[in-house]
């Protein structure tokens, strides 16, 4: 798509945004809205460069992190967000994973035939599936999972995931539908935004750069855009904001790279089924104990059988998890191929990690003003059900996080 059809598309989007006015008074139904900020690091909130963003903190809910599951990725994380439950539970384990169940095709994040499988999201029940269930409108601008039908369900309102589009773009297509409210259109309940330059720009620069701050920045004017549309449209005093990232970011030196083809040399029918913080072996008939031993070895990797990581990281006996998973010391990736290119900006690291952390904020008029120390992304699940008085499915997360941000 040319720069000048994308701008042609966000004057589109932002005309429409408005184009129906401002909703009665009493056709107005609370509203939530999740977003999601890729690669957002806790500690970028105090930057400077995100006014709208501390404003919302301020005046509602704010962690001082907000701690993800492992493997600390795109994939695993999101959709941990919006069920609560671990990976080794829903299923979608990481960005890239193999199933035995399903033989001829791997997951990866930009296969869109693997990513709108069924098949992949079947252990799967995000909350706009249980929320449809009973009775609620969703209306989702990008989350994974959103592309496809599951358990025979998608959102009122979702398009196929194009990176192409900025922040902004992204918070107009979403204004254009919450706005979109008529007879035949009831006004949607629950609805997602996903924005991914910050992620990107610090995959790409490191999370030090000015490029990571100017996408900050970006971000930032697109969600003040976005409430100011809500605003506009009569939305915005029923409106709760649950903003959130998957993960933080770490700088990645190009020399604190592991060779992981030579770990494998001497085993050739194992292979890395995992790369970069996070490694993952898959056997592949090797002796389990003699790969294990080679491993160890390495300096800056600590490696397990599957199943026996710590119980902090989860639980790790699903079938997609490889037959030995591996944790690289902060700042350090392990490739099995060498790269023209580094990586400045990398994540996947122990969950614990300061540089791990992501953000929450909650704002709305259902939300009292807190500090919280750390939170678990686990959390965010019976928060979000909660403010939309539905019964949640089975997850893994205590309620704490709900507990602590609503009013009484």
């Amino acid at each position: 798509m040319t720069r000048l059809c994308l701008v042609l598309m966000a004057l589109v989007m932002s005309a429409g945004s408005h184009a129906h006015g401002a909703a009665p008074a009493d056709a107005v139904k609370p509203l939530v809205v999740l977003i999601g900020i890729d690669g957002f690091r806790a500690d970028y909130l105090g930057r400077g460069h995100s006014p709208v963003l501390l404003g919302l903190a301020n005046q509602g809910a704010v962690a001082h992190g907000l701690t993800p599951v492992f493997p600390t990725n795109t994939f695993p994380n999101h959709v941990s967000l919006v069920t609560g439950r671990f990976p080794g539970h829903h299923g979608i384990l990481n960005n890239t994973m193999v199933d035995p169940l399903i033989p001829h095709q791997v997951f990866r994040l930009r296969d869109r035939a693997a990513v709108t499988n069924p098949a992949w999201w079947s252990e799967v029940e995000p909350i706009w599936v249980t929320a449809g269930r009973q009775g609620r409108i969703s209306s989702t601008l990008f989350w994974p999972g959103t592309e496809v039908s599951i358990g025979g369900r998608q959102p009122r309102d979702w398009l196929p995931y194009q990176h192409e589009l900025t922040s902004m773009q992204r918070a107009s297509q979403l204004l254009q539908w919450l706005t979109d409210i008529r007879p035949d259109r009831p006004q949607a309940d629950f609805a997602t935004l996903y924005v991914s330059e910050v992620d990107s720009e610090g995959h790409a620069h490191g999370p030090d750069s000015p490029e990571v701050n100017e996408a900050i920045a970006r971000v930032d004017l697109a969600i003040g855009h976005l409430i100011d549309g809500l605003r506009a449209a009569g939305l915005w005093h029923q409106t709760t904001l649950v903003v959130v990232s998957d993960h933080g970011m770490s700088l990645v030196p190009a020399h604190q790279i592991i060779d992981g083809a030579a770990l494998l040399k001497p085993f050739p029918r194992a292979r890395w089924e995992w790369i970069g913080a996070t490694p993952g072996v898959a056997l592949g008939g090797e002796a389990q104990e003699a790969v294990l031993a080679a491993l160890a070895a390495a300096q800056n990797l600590t490696c397990w059988p599957k199943g026996l990581a710590p119980r902090r990281l989860g639980p790790l006996l699903h079938r997609r998890v490889p037959d030995i998973v591996c944790l690289a010391a902060a700042g350090w990736s392990l490739n099995n191929r060498l790269l023209s290119f580094p990586i400045p900006g990398q994540h996947g690291f122990d969950p614990e990690h300061t540089q791990m952390q992501g953000l929450f904020i909650a704002h709305g008029p259902a939300i009292r003003p807190v500090k919280l120390g750390r939170t678990s992304s686990l959390e965010v699940y019976p928060l979000l059900c909660a403010l939309l008085g539905i019964e949640p499915a089975a997850h893994d997360a205590s309620g704490i996080l709900a507990s602590q941000v609503l009013r009484k």
